[in-house]
């Protein structure tokens, strides 16, 4: 029985991706002042970033195990249970999080007090936008994903049908995996965060600061917010 040969790094980097827009929304947040959130914006990331790399493990090892499969059926139908489990877990948590961050935009958008902060409003419509485009991307490309892997039927015949369109097809591969992650990563690097985003950490828009208190997961990894 052949194996199927699941690329690991390339099934999970788009779940970097949607890390990378929780920091970026994050600051962005936190720039404004978190009196527009629905609740504290600290406590959002940290759930949903967790969940994200929650996702990322459930990813790399159903991808692995999923390679590795041989002779095992039932390894090849755990494996791909818990890749397909991944996908969505990224998916739905992406969501969810994609409508804290909308309903954040959309009243401090409304606020005329920001008005008077004009220029930096601006910028942070261009980083917002870049954000919508991207988390639209990168859930169509892990809708794809979930569907190619949902397909697999581990059987007598191998890991998968081969008969199944999306095995025997490369255009969906390019068009909905390949063409979307790239223009989600290019769009990042025209409209890059540092652009608009100031450079001190915790600084609002408002010229104070904002100091955190507490665990914050974005500071155990290193990464400044």
């Amino acid at each position: 029985m052949a194996g199927l040969h699941v690329p690991t790094f390339l099934i999970v980097t788009p779940a970097l991706l949607v890390a990378q827009s929780y920091i970026v929304v994050e600051r962005m947040m936190t720039f404004v002042g978190k009196e527009y959130g629905f609740t504290d914006h600290n406590e959002i990331t940290n759930i949903f970033l967790g969940a994200d790399v929650v996702a990322i493990v459930m990813q790399i090892i159903g991808a692995a195990v999923l390679t590795e499969a041989r002779e095992d059926l039932y390894q090849a139908k755990v494996a791909k249970k818990i890749l397909v489990a991944g996908l969505l877990l990224q998916i739905i948590t992406f969501g969810i999080y994609s409508f804290f961050a909308a309903a954040f935009d959309f009243r401090s958008s409304r606020d005329p007090a920001l008005r008077a902060y004009g220029t930096q409003m601006k910028g942070l419509r261009k980083l917002w936008i870049v954000f919508y485009v991207s988390a639209v991307l990168i859930t169509l490309r892990s809708i794809y994903r979930a569907v190619e892997f949902a397909d697999i039927a581990p059987g007598p015949r191998g890991v998968y049908d081969p008969n199944k369109y999306l095995f025997t097809h490369e255009w969906p591969l390019y068009v909905f995996d390949a063409v979307l992650i790239f223009i989600s990563t290019v769009v990042f690097a025209i409209f890059h965060p540092g652009a608009y985003l100031p450079q001190e950490k915790g600084l609002c828009i408002d010229g104070t600061y904002n100091e955190q208190k507490g665990w914050n997961l974005l500071r155990w990894c290193g990464l400044r917010v």
